[in-house]
């Protein structure tokens, strides 16, 4: 499958995000660097103890050795602990920060392009994928610096020590290299199928949590929806096991390079120790510095899985960001009307080729008026609906309306938390008196007979509630939003009539200057209505 995104455009998103995170990013690569320098001294300082132990050197004392060795391993211990720190600190708020701007443009993405992503693939995304893109920044990158550090200041002291065993140690790496880099378009493409899988699981999760009712009431649906997420399982476990096979298989080649490589520098060693060439010192310095240049050297080779996985989220994350761009400016929508009415012309709307739901569809919901959308199933009011909140854009024809509604959608919109809560989502500074006020309009006065009052606690969904108890409580939600245009999607369904009366009549006596858009089935809102509007 073609990359949607180039290397460069993702690369572009990681330097935001360093940008972003450059405190963290300076003090992982600061504090990696002064251990990296006392890592040397020490194998300096092992050198200078053993020869001094041994007699073939004199350059201070074997207690000043063994002190200034104590002391700089406590001092590498120290920076240790101070950097995971000071990561565990930093790293919550990074996340945090970039977690919330996905979040937001999934917020305020046009709906439409929205819909192209199941809502645990999104979470999936803000979750996971923007993990990998900050451990990254915030420690891959410095890591990477590091070791690199490491790597020359290891073959340089190495090579002041023995050029010839130096460049024998190092001459190899290119090649084990060269065999990372071949396995990489591969990688990265099972990188990406086994994170759709995982989003996928997580998206069956999430759906068979959310209806637990219904698949407790179907007979046979436990076990299908059992039998489909296994098959996902699978089908993610067989991805991690081939990109495992690259893995284990690269590695191992690897490792026999850098196995030989010490095995090598062991008997080159031993001989010229046997030779009376080195000392003691000298031999274990060789094998610590060995061991400092295969150290960077794997984790360069690590680096490559870290990278692809880098990469496949990036596209992830900018596949959501981008989604976000298409949003109409407030000032422009509002600049097209002025009058708090809509107006439909010639407009026609299609979701797929070869059936249009609207086909030169023109109508007028003139400032003030009160109108309800009629019609059978499948003719067009949802979609009605969609085009005017600017959910969706028709194929052709204009609409003109004003940007600010407030609107009640079909079935229960609850959130969980307080009833306080769930009405202050739309009018953050109410007061009390104001949110008692829309309770009684809406008919949800049933609040006050509770213990906690507006206090008390919807659950998830409003499962502590009654279907009509969620209906009024979203429409008192509603009529909070300080906006010209009503627009009421059966929110009244569930209720029985006499309660809809009430509901309906106060809120078009309440609220006599504001445009009021019914969509329903029911006739009951036709006796508060001046105008009817009947699709199919």
């Amino acid at each position: 499958m073609k990359n949607k995104y180039s290397t460069k455009q993702i690369c572009r998103l990681i330097w935001q995000e360093l940008k972003a995170n450059h405190l963290q990013a300076i003090n992982n690569t600061v504090a990696g660097l002064l251990i990296v320098g006392l890592e040397f001294l020490f194998v300096w300082l092992t050198k200078q103890t053993i020869d001094i132990a041994t007699g073939a050197s004199n350059i201070f004392s074997f207690r000043t050795a063994v002190t200034m060795l104590i002391g700089t391993l406590l001092a590498q211990l120290l920076l240790s602990a101070y950097r995971s720190w000071v990561n565990a600190m930093l790293s919550v708020r990074a996340s945090n920060k970039m977690q919330m701007d996905i979040f937001s443009h999934a917020l305020t993405a046009p709906w439409k392009e929205l819909m192209a992503f199941h809502s645990g693939d999104i979470i999936n995304r803000i979750e996971k994928d923007v993990n990998v893109i900050v451990t990254l920044v915030t420690d891959t990158l410095p890591s990477f610096i590091i070791i690199c550090a490491q790597f020359v200041g290891a073959f340089a002291f190495l090579y002041l020590m023995d050029d010839t065993l130096a460049m024998f140690v190092v001459i190899i790496i290119p090649f084990f290299l060269i065999i990372g880099k071949l396995y990489i378009k591969t990688m990265r493409k099972l990188s990406r199928q086994i994170r759709q899988a995982d989003s996928h699981l997580q998206s069956q999760y999430q759906e068979g949590i959310t209806n637990r009712v219904v698949i407790k009431t179907i007979r046979h649906a436990a076990g299908e929806i059992h039998r489909r997420v296994g098959k996902t399982q699978q089908t993610l476990v067989a991805l991690v096991h081939q990109r495992a096979r690259y893995s284990v298989t690269s590695n191992l080649v690897m490792n026999l390079g850098f196995s030989t490589a010490y095995l090598f520098t062991f008997i080159w060693g031993t001989y010229h120790l046997s030779q009376g060439q080195i000392t003691y010192g000298a031999l274990i310095a060789f094998v610590q510095l060995v061991a400092q240049i295969q150290r960077p050297a794997r984790n360069i080779v690590k680096f490559i899985p870290d990278i692809i996985n880098t990469l496949t989220s990036g596209e992830r994350i900018l596949e959501i960001k981008d989604s976000g761009k298409a949003v109409c400016s407030e000032d422009k929508r509002e600049s097209e009307n002025h009058n708090n009415g809509i107006s439909l012309r010639n407009v026609t709307f299609a979701y797929r080729e070869g059936r249009n739901i609207l086909d030169n569809f023109s109508y007028d919901f003139p400032a003030g008026s009160r109108t309800a959308v009629m019609g059978p199933t499948g003719q067009g009011k949802t979609t009605l609906v969609r085009i005017i909140l600017g959910l969706i854009e028709p194929q052709s024809g204009t609409v003109e309306n004003n940007i600010k509604f407030a609107y009640v959608p079909q079935g229960n919109t609850l959130f969980s938390g307080s009833i306080r809560d769930n009405l202050l989502l739309a009018a953050p500074d109410a007061t009390d008196e104001q949110l008692h006020q829309v309770l009684r309009i809406a008919k949800a006065d049933f609040v006050f007979r509770i213990k906690e009052g507006i206090d008390a606690q919807c659950g998830e969904h409003g499962v502590e509630l009654s279907e009509g108890q969620a209906q009024r409580l979203c429409i008192a939600r509603a009529l909070l939003v300080d906006a010209p245009v009503l627009l009421l999607d059966e929110a009244t369904s569930a209720l029985d009539n006499d309660t809809e009366n009430a509901v309906l009549h106060d809120i078009c006596t309440t609220f006599t200057e504001r445009t009021i858009i019914f969509v329903t089935h029911r006739e009951q809102a036709l006796n508060y209505c001046d105008r009817i509007l009947r699709l199919g």
